[in-house]
């Protein structure tokens, strides 16, 4: 189901994912997957030490991109087969993120996949939380706070300066950005019963 999302990971005060998602953004999907990886003391400590090389893509980076792909003929962002394999070859990351048609919820799973690179630039999507009649709902993973949050859009309601995305507001937008609904610690996460029952007041 069509329901647009957002996956925030924060370290040292850093935005270091900000993942955009088409579907499937409801507490008892997109939620719950999340609430399963970082239920994992495992995969919870994995990403923590491979966070320090993932930054967010920039313009520098995509000026580089465009130009790599005018360097193999692809000048209309269509690949063909031998381009795609170049393209995988100089950016696997990106490739795998743009090209990969992920699920939603997997691009931390990717992440993991990916340790053994020096870099990882990830797809800068933390804007969209600004405007919550689109963004529908947004997870924060917050690793100063070691809190798991849940952001619910739909916000008419206002916002204040204490709130994560209160520096996204325009000031003219009817819609706010988007809202914090619960938070969980990450040593501490609730079962999926709990977790859902707190999502939906």
């Amino acid at each position: 189901m069509g329901t647009r999302n957002l996956t925030v990971v924060v370290q040292n005060q850093e935005v270091k994912v900000a993942s955009y998602g088409r579907y499937d953004g409801f507490p008892d999907s997109l939620g719950v997957k999340l609430l399963k990886f970082f239920s994992n003391p495992q995969n919870t400590e994995n990403l923590k030490e491979i966070l320090p090389k993932i930054r967010l893509w920039n313009g520098q980076d995509q000026k580089l991109q465009d130009e790599f792909l005018e360097s193999i003929g692809c000048t209309n962002g269509i690949l063909n087969d031998k381009q795609k394999e170049e393209f995988k070859k100089r950016y696997p990351f990106r490739y795998r993120e743009r090209y990969g048609r992920l699920g939603e919820g997997q691009i931390l799973e990717i992440l993991l996949e990916f340790h053994h690179l020096d870099e990882i630039a990830t797809t800068d999507a933390y804007d969209f939380a600004s405007d919550s009649l689109f963004c529908e709902w947004a997870y924060v993973i917050d690793y100063d706070k070691k809190a798991f949050e849940v952001y619910k859009g739909l916000n008419t309601s206002g916002i204040s300066e204490e709130d994560r995305f209160f520096h996204l507001y325009d000031g003219e937008n009817d819609y706010y950005p988007v809202k914090i609904l619960a938070s969980f610690p990450l040593d501490d996460l609730p079962d999926e019963n709990e977790f859902l029952l707190q999502c939906s007041t």
